[in-house]
């Protein structure tokens, strides 16, 4: 119990500080095009290379993120030009929207906040050897998962009761209503979303300025 008390303190504090200095997010606020290193650029609202910085192969500006695969160029301040591999990033942004790279390629935060859901699409490997008539190593398939991005530490958390559960740790009073549910009831959709839409507005998302 003590160990809770403590993270909660330290989470109001943190998120005190950071809306002192900061904005809370809203639809439209004009975050800064560009593509994200890792998380904390993004978090920080400053990507490691502006839109306005990138190139394509043949040194042509780089209009649509989107539509970009591969290797882009960009020029720093000083020295050569350097190479990025859009496979390696976390994510970028474009148009104020803001799109995370997994294996399957980009795909864009639908609902943004301290606890942001998204759709992604994932693959795997369904093997058996007495299925008739499927190839030797079995079908790749790729479905459509729905997950949570918790904003206090960059973790991806599966969009159910378990992953409500963990992200909920955050806020002690909405962890000990979300548990006093019956079980069925944690995992449905409406619980899902609705404890989604209290932790938002409990807990805001804010970036630097």
């Amino acid at each position: 119990m003590r160990t809770v008390v403590v993270a909660f303190i330290i989470s109001i504090i943190a998120t005190a500080s950071m809306a002192q200095s900061g904005t809370e997010y809203f639809a439209g606020m004009g975050l800064r095009a560009g593509i994200y290193a890792d998380f904390t650029a993004f978090r920080n609202n400053s990507p490691t290379v502006p839109l306005d910085r990138l190139r394509d192969a043949q040194g042509l500006p780089v209009a649509d993120i989107r539509r970009a695969s591969g290797k882009l160029q960009w020029q720093p301040d000083s020295g050569a030009i350097q190479t990025v591999d859009l496979r390696t990033i976390w994510g970028f942004c474009q148009n104020d929207v803001v799109y995370i790279g997994t294996t399957n390629g980009f795909y864009r935060i639908g609902l943004m906040g301290s606890l942001s859901h998204l759709i992604v699409e994932q693959t795997y490997r369904d093997w058996d050897p007495y299925m008739y008539g499927y190839p030797m190593g079995g079908v790749t398939r790729t479905v459509l998962v729905q997950q949570l991005l918790d904003m206090r530490t960059g973790r991806y958390l599966p969009f159910n009761a378990s992953g409500m559960d963990e992200a909920l740790l955050h806020d002690p009073v909405l962890s000990e209503e979300f548990r006093a549910l019956p079980k069925k009831q944690r995992n449905s959709t409406e619980a899902l979303f609705r404890f989604l839409r209290m932790y938002n507005d409990r807990n805001p998302l804010v970036f630097p300025q």
